[in-house]
């Protein structure tokens, strides 16, 4: 053989390798994905219950006043009071930051 046919053949050899690896590569990186699988899902369900509860103040509002009947303990009242205070510092500050990027 020639010194050109030898490259070709260490050309060939070292794809081979390189193909192998990317295959390697590609099978631990679906499973990785498999099991971030069911994280991604429950956290996907819980943002999707924020986003309802934002556009939604008022019936989050009274769905924890009704819980607060419902239970009659104190510490669930103090807990709505700071639950509010909470949000409307939030939405003071949300405001407030939206005026300024604009």
């Amino acid at each position: 053989m020639n010194r050109s046919e030898d490259s070709l053949i260490a050309i060939a050899r070292r794809r081979e390798r390189l193909v192998a690896r990317a295959g390697a590569h590609r099978a631990a990186i679906a499973g990785t994905f498999f099991e971030l699988q069911e994280p991604a899902a429950i956290a996907d369900r819980a943002l999707g219950v924020a986003r309802f509860l934002r556009a939604h103040p008022l019936l989050t509002a009274a769905g924890v006043a009704v819980a607060a009947v419902a239970l009659r303990r104190p510490g669930v009242l103090t807990l709505a009071g700071r639950a509010l205070a909470v949000w409307r510092l939030w939405r003071t500050i949300s405001v407030r930051s939206s005026r300024r990027s604009a």
